[in-house]
Parts: C-alpha cells; sequence; structure tokens
C-alpha cells in the first residue's frame, strides 16, 4: 500500500458493508451489519423532491414472495420515495468516469448506473438473473429494483416485471442437485435474494413453528442447520408452499453437517462459496451475503475454513500462509532494504488483526500503480522525515527549529537484532524525494490476513477491534520485529511489468560506475526512476532472475509465479 500515518486502533472507519451472493462480482463490509436479515432502513437521501417508480416487496402470506415494480413507461416520469433513497448526491460524482461499453461507471471497483431522467445510483449484478439491481452504497437499505440498460445509450431504465425473469447471464456455482443441497435452477428461479429468504425464515415461518421461541433464539435454531445461502432460499421456498413443518431434507442436512465423520457435511457450502473466495479476494465479487460467518455454527464454520485453507491466529483473525505475493507502495530505496537486510515494519501502525507486528499490502498491482502515482506522485511527505527506516524520531528540514515532539513506536524497544537510532533534530536528507518505488514482496509462508476475507467470513473478530487499513484490497503481512527479509523484496520498474530483487538491483548498482548515486540523486530530488529501470535490465543481462508481468493483465496476487 502507499506509505500514509494510519488510523488509530479504534477510530471510526467508513466502509462499504459486506454481502455475498453466490456467483456474483463484489464483496463489501459495514460497521454493524445485521445478521443476514432486514437492514436497518436508513440511507442517503437527496435534497430535492423527485419521485420514483412503486416498488413494494409482498407480504408474508401463502403464495410465493415477489418485487413487484411498476412498468416503466408509466412509472419512469414519477420518481417514488422508495427509489429516492437509493440516489447519489451529485457531489459523489465529481471524479467518476464515464460509463464502460457495458454503461457502467467505476469508482475503486464499485459500479453505477446512471438512470436516465432520474439520476445516477450504485449497482451490483444480481447472480440469480444475471441482471443489475439498484443497491445502497452503503448498504443500509435493502437491494432495489432491477435496471435495464437503454439500447445504444450508457443509460439505464427501471426494469419492468416480466424483464426481472430473464435467464442468468453468468454461471452460477454447481451445486449437487441431491436431497441436502439446492439445484441452480432452483437459486435462479426463486423470486426472493438469500437476505430476504433469511430474514422471513426467522422472521416469519419460524415465527409458526417455534411460537415460544424469542426472536434471537429462532436465529440461533436456524444457524444450527448449517445451511448454505442457497439452501437458505430453498428452505423458505419449500416452508411457503407448506409452513407446518421443516422439510425432511433440512433435517437430515443438519444431523448430518454435525457429524464430523461425514465426508460430504461441509459440500453444500463449499459448493457455494470457494468457487468464489477468489474474487472475494481480487475485489471483482458482488454480493448479498450480510454476516454470513453467523449464518452458520461456530464448529460448522471453523471447519469449513479449515477446509478452504483458512488458519485462525490469537487475535481470531484469519490468515493464509499460501498466497504467492503482496504489492506495496513505498518511499524507502531498494539499497536501504539491501543494507538493512530487511523491510522494517511502518511506525506507528496498530496490531490487532496479525500475530506480530503488521506491514500492510495490496492484492492488486492496479491499485500499487494508484499508490505510487505511476511515478508521479510525491511520497508523503511524514514519511520524508525520517532520513532511514531505523529512525525512532523524524527530523527536521534545514532551517526549522528544534522539534522533541515526535513520537516513535515503543513496540520497538524489547527488539534484539535491530538497533535503532534515538537521535532528534536531526537534519534531514531525503525531504525533496519526487516519487514513490513499487515493490513486490514474496509471501509464500508467511503470515497473510485479507482485508477482503476477514469481512466476509469472519465479521465477529473485526467487531472486536481488529485494525485494517481503510483502503480496499489490502491484507496485512505479519512480521517479526525483525522486519521482512530483503529476499524477499522485488523492485518493480517504471512501467509495472519486470521486478527483479532488491538484493541484486543493489548488487547491480555497487558495481556500476554511474549507481553509487543512485540513491544519493533520488533524495536530492532528481526523478531518476529510468536508472532503476536501467539496474533491472542489467540484473536481466547478468542472467539473474527477474519477474515478468504481462502488459495489459490486471495482476493480483495469486497470479503471481515466481521464476526459480
Amino acid at each position: 500500500m502507499r506509505p500514509k500515518p494510519p488510523a488509530p486502533p479504534n477510530s471510526p472507519k467508513t466502509r462499504v458493508p459486506t454481502q455475498f451472493d453466490p456467483g456474483s462480482n463484489r464483496v463489501r463490509a459495514d460497521a454493524n451489519p445485521p445478521l443476514l436479515h432486514q437492514p436497518q432502513l436508513t440511507g442517503i437521501r437527496r435534497p430535492d423532491g423527485d419521485r420514483q417508480p412503486q416498488m413494494s416487496v409482498a407480504d408474508n402470506g401463502p403464495g410465493p414472495s415477489s418485487v413487484e415494480i411498476t412498468d416503466i413507461h408509466s412509472a419512469q416520469p414519477a420518481l417514488s420515495h422508495e427509489l429516492h433513497r437509493y440516489l447519489l448526491n451529485p457531489a459523489l460524482l465529481r471524479n467518476m468516469g464515464a460509463a464502460d461499453d457495458q454503461g457502467i461507471r467505476y469508482v475503486v471497483g464499485r459500479g453505477f448506473a446512471d438512470i436516465e431522467g432520474i439520476g445516477t445510483v450504485h449497482v451490483t449484478l444480481d447472480s440469480a438473473t444475471g441482471e443489475y439491481r439498484v443497491m445502497d452504497l452503503y448498504k443500509k437499505l435493502p437491494p432495489g429494483p432491477v435496471l435495464v440498460k437503454n439500447s445504444g445509450e450508457a443509460t439505464w431504465r427501471l426494469a419492468a416485471p416480466v424483464e426481472s425473469s430473464k435467464p442468468s447471464k453468468h454461471p452460477v456455482p454447481v451445486v449437487d442437485d441431491s436431497d441436502s443441497t439446492v439445484p441452480n435452477k432452483k437459486l435462479r428461479d426463486s423470486p426472493v435474494s438469500v437476505n430476504e429468504a433469511t430474514s422471513r425464515l426467522t422472521g416469519n415461518f419460524l415465527v409458526g413453528l417455534y411460537p415460544h421461541m424469542t426472536h434471537g433464539q429462532r436465529v440461533e435454531h436456524l444457524r444450527s442447520y448449517n445451511l448454505s445461502p442457497g439452501q437458505h432460499v430453498r428452505l423458505h421456498d419449500d416452508l411457503n408452499l407448506n409452513p407446518g413443518e421443516m422439510p425432511s431434507w433440512a433435517n437430515q442436512h443438519k444431523l448430518r453437517s454435525m457429524d464430523t465423520t461425514a465426508p460430504n457435511r461441509l459440500d453444500p457450502l463449499y459448493a457455494e462459496i470457494e468457487p468464489l473466495l477468489l474474487s472475494v479476494r481480487n475485489g471483482s465479487s458482488h454480493s448479498h451475503l450480510v454476516d454470513f460467518d453467523k449464518s452458520v455454527s461456530p464448529a460448522f464454520l471453523d471447519a469449513f475454513l479449515a477446509k478452504t485453507g483458512y488458519l485462525r491466529n490469537a487475535n481470531d483473525c484469519l490468515y493464509r500462509t499460501d498466497i504467492p505475493a503482496l504489492f506495496r507502495a513505498d518511499e524507502r530505496t531498494s539499497f536501504e532494504f539491501y543494507n538493512d537486510g530487511r523491510m522494517l515494519p511502518r511506525l506507528k501502525h496498530p496490531r490487532g488483526a496479525t500475530t506480530a507486528k503488521p506491514i500492510s499490502a495490496t492484492v492488486s498491482l492496479e491499485s500499487v500503480k494508484t499508490y505510487a502515482g505511476k511515478g508521479t506522485d510525491a511520497p508523503d511527505p511524514e514519511y520524508l522525515r525520517y532520513n532511514n527506516q531505523k529512525n525512532k524520531y523524524p527530523g527536521k528540514k534545514p532551517g526549522e527549529s528544534d522539534n522533541d515532539s515526535g513520537q516513535s513506536d515503543d513496540d520497538w524497544s524489547d527488539a534484539s537484532d535491530v538497533d535503532l537510532d534515538s537521535e532528534r533534530n536531526y537534519e534531514t536528507k531525503r525531504h525533496d524525494q519526487q516519487f514513490v518505488f513499487s515493490y513486490i514482496i514474496d509471501t509464500r509462508g508467511m503470515e497473510v490476513v485479507l482485508n477482503e476475507e476477514n469481512h466476509l467470513l469472519n465479521r465477529a473478530a473485526l467487531d472486536k477491534g481488529a485494525w485494517f487499513p481503510d483502503d480496499e484490497l489490502e491484507a496485512l503481512i505479519s512480521t517479526s520485529k525483525s522486519g521482512i527479509p530483503s529476499q524477499r523484496l522485488w523492485l518493480l520498474d517504471s512501467t509495472f511489468t519486470r521486478a527483479a530483487k532488491v538484493d541484486d538491483v543493489a548488487a547491480e548498482a555497487q558495481s556500476s560506475d554511474w549507481g553509487s548515486e543512485i540513491e544519493a540523486r533520488t533524495h536530492s530530488g532528481v526523478n531518476n526512476q529510468r536508472e532503476y529501470d536501467a539496474l533491472i535490465d542489467a540484473v536481466a543481462k547478468a542472467g539473474k532472475p527477474v519477474l515478468i508481468l504481462s502488459a495489459g493483465k490486471d495482476w493480483f496476487a495469486n497470479d503471481i509465479v515466481w521464476p526459480e
């Protein structure tokens, strides 16, 4: 990630909420999403009094539930009160790019659509129908109406009821059509979403079956069945047709899920969720599952997480050790890492998510390009007040008065193999540096705590105060106070298509006539990034390993294959 002062561990965050819909394309998480139930109805409001088409959710009486939307041709000019709540304030649209060929505008991976004559809304792809649906940007409102793109235009309109039943245009994860699972066709054809199905199960159908239970007891009772998201929909539809008793398949699945020796007890959940985890990690999966980790019993969830490769650390956060690489933008040069033999954790990074001290990074090469400014953005001036990564206190620029108020990281006080410099008010030498470097970190075998997956699969730990950077697609690398060995660090060139080990880059600089002064020129303010590119060229010519990243591809952590 781009180095910057982190928020205090307990400071409020601005996040878009976690929601999960099997087969769709994005995941986010809010601070307090309700447990797979009807969200609290609060959200964005526009100052004007526009009207919108009427939208209503059918009552809980007999017959299939449905979402009714007034016909577009008669309703489009009259913006009703409900859609009014989803419209974005025009001030939020200033930095939004033009719509792509699909009619979607993107900001930091989130999609937006312009409804003709009405305004702009946040949208996500509904995997059950293959259509785009209006969503509240802050996920405090339930899913809104379906939209249809205007032919030949970049704008959209509200769908007529007949249009919202089209078959899916996108694949849904294959689920075994057995007594204990839900067929794909049933997922696509069900008129309710996963959240709506679960909300009606605990708020309606289970009330009739278990009238003496409290709402909380009904939630826990449903949780004990260990149903997958699709099975929640199936149970809803079955009880809607026959509300008198729990169907036999649900009871059989509950018993099987509790049998730790049953080889297929995790199959329904695994079949729906596991194929989506990589897209969740990469930020390309929308979803509508709120508090997924609270939808099944804790023991069942832990078994599922273990099956999918997650471990749990002392802070109750999920981590993996099989992530090939992460990307990081940093003002520190390769020579500094080489000379120290390591990348030290950034000062003042809070603890709370990793076993040891964290170093933040991102799973996305595109994100690191943004943080690095593609070679044009200056580093954070606060970090340029440290002459090197071993300074405990910031220095002062020439001409500034002494300042003894600088703060250090007390967690370093017991480090035995890193001698930090306690000098204050030294004169800074790198305050004019003009660009940020980009690195790829070899994280194989290291504890990597992934932001997106913890927001989806492990909300409980985050609610207890586990700290993550505010930026999307970030991860935390658990390191000792000695940092990450320099052998694991690879410097990216200015085109973001090649990377070489920082140790090899530094060695080439030492053997060249001009390389010894590169770092000094960088610190003095010379924009000499091409000189580092030349060092990577020299590494390649010397036959040392160079990682090649093809241009035009969106590279993510799991795409990296390290050269032997």
